[in-house]
């Protein structure tokens, strides 16, 4: 484009521009997404307080026998005992899980850790799909993140008995290591 058409359109741009600022002043304000949601009734258990925060209801196990949320968003949850619960994977939560509570998310996790294969991992956020309803729950594992559907948190989950978790989990590493060495060993034989 030559340099003088540009100086022509200048003033018809400018105008423009004017015209959506002045349109754009005119509606009204939105509320931002990170809202604090609304203050829950007194006697709120944490089922019932999780979903106004947009988590689903079963993050925790049936077990808080109490729990404080402080005006940072710092939650403290203590449980009857250690629990472990099945998920996608079996997870423990100590007799007292801390982290902080904010729309969408629970992060600093202090107290909650994965197994996969023999290994436990601390889980350090548990994180939704925003807008609610999420469709996933995300687990942060370190640099490591886990996407499980959120229907397998809508319920709140019993404990299971540790020492069988113990006995299914180790034979299920097991079946999955047996299968890795079966599947490298077999690759092997059809190279030759």
């Amino acid at each position: 484009m030559r340099p003088l058409a540009l100086l022509l359109l200048l003033p018809s741009l400018l105008a423009a521009g004017a015209a959506s600022a002045a349109a754009a002043a005119d509606d009204p304000p939105t509320a931002p997404p990170s809202s604090p949601p609304p203050p829950p009734h007194k006697n709120a258990t944490l089922a019932e307080l999780l979903p106004l925060y947009g988590l689903p209801p079963g993050v925790f196990p049936s077990t808080v026998t109490a729990f404080s949320l402080a005006d940072n968003g710092s939650l403290t949850v203590d449980l009857a005992g250690p629990c472990y619960v099945h998920f996608v994977y079996l997870t423990y939560f100590a007799p007292r899980v801390t982290g902080v509570l904010r729309y969408g998310s629970l992060s600093d996790l202090s107290g909650v850790q994965v197994r996969r294969f023999l290994i436990w991992f601390n889980v350090v956020r548990v994180k939704v799909d925003l807008p609610p309803p999420p469709r996933y729950v995300y687990l942060d594992i370190g640099w490591i993140t886990r996407k499980l559907p959120a229907a397998d948190f809508q319920s709140l989950h019993a404990c299971e008995d540790s020492n069988r978790c113990r006995l299914s989990s180790a034979l299920a590493a097991a079946a999955e290591w047996f299968q890795f060495a079966a599947l490298h060993a077999l690759e092997g034989l059809c190279e030759l």
